[in-house]
């Protein structure tokens, strides 16, 4: 039996170990002094790295670590780590890394059960061990998919002022790609916002519109309402349309759709606080119930 707990705190040590490995593949290398000017030395091209091989050998175990992510199940999708802005190699580092987290559970309880000398069977701590990384793995992903959500709805939320904005702007005389761009310049201070004058940013770099960027973005993060908005500002710029009634009938109809969807959740949330009260009483009524239950099926 001791012979058993102790191969599973042997396994715990390699989940340490692991766990060490990840954290120095996420921290960023700083070289000694004397090898990063040897590094900028134009006569001795880079001597220093091949001599040391640590950037090398991080940078071997983080893919080895992304690999082995990658193949197991589970994953986020593309557009969800778009929207939080998150890459997905150190995403699947972070996922592995509360997964060995977790699975320390097992190797905890079995030195627990050392120290106390219990007769419990190894599985029990390894049961907990693969347990706990089952767990690590499904709720970081879970996590990060209502992390997602959350985000997308205060983009939603956002989109109703910028819609108002817009309309605004267009009702002034502006012209569609200036009502488009001059919101995230004056509400830039939420990061929606900013993201959205980003996106602007970036369409204008690369010589596309205004809504052509709208659009592309909606289209990243799987927000719809965006790409209706892109609709309707092409429609305006190709067509010259008089779209301040189409802007805010959107705002208006999206700002209801936000509404209905706080009531729902709010109802769901108020039938399921009913049903940890109700196992409370069903708990309380059996340690009631049950000595006398049992006095009479013993007489």
């Amino acid at each position: 039996m001791n012979a058993l707990l102790l191969a599973t705190i042997g396994a715990g040590a390699l989940i340490g170990a692991g766990l060490a490995v990840i954290l120095a593949g996420l921290t960023r290398w700083h070289p000694v002094l004397s090898d990063a000017l040897a590094m900028l030395d134009e006569r001795h091209p880079r001597p220093a790295t091949e001599a040391s091989g640590a950037p090398g050998t991080r940078a071997a175990v983080f893919r080895v670590l992304v690999d082995v992510a990658r193949r197991l199940p589970g994953s986020v999708g593309e557009r969800d780590l778009e929207v939080l802005q998150l890459d997905r190699d150190r995403h699947l580092i972070g996922r592995l890394g509360t997964a060995l987290a977790y699975a320390g559970i097992g190797p905890a309880l079995a030195v627990v059960l050392l120290v106390l000398d219990a007769s419990l069977p190894v599985v029990v701590p390894t049961g907990f061990c693969v347990v706990g990384a089952v767990v690590g793995w499904t709720s970081y992903g879970r996590r990060t998919r209502d992390r997602a959500d959350d985000v997308r709805e205060e983009l939603r939320y956002v989109l109703v002022a910028y819609l108002q904005q817009v309309s605004l702007l267009r009702r002034g005389g502006a012209g569609i790609a200036t009502a488009l761009g001059l919101p995230p310049q004056l509400l830039d201070d939420s990061e929606p916002m900013r993201r959205i004058g980003r996106e602007l940013e970036l369409a204008e770099r690369a010589g596309l519109m205004p809504w052509e960027g709208l659009r592309r973005f909606g289209t990243q993060i799987d927000v719809s309402e965006l790409e209706d908005l892109s609709t309707i500002a092409e429609t305006a710029g190709h067509d010259g349309g008089a779209v301040i009634d189409t802007l805010l009938a959107r705002a208006e109809s999206l700002n209801d759709e936000l509404i209905a969807d706080a009531h729902t959740a709010a109802n769901r949330a108020t039938g399921q606080m009913s049903t940890p009260g109700a196992i409370q009483v069903f708990l309380i009524a059996a340690w009631v119930l049950f000595p006398a239950a049992a006095t009479l099926l013993s007489s």
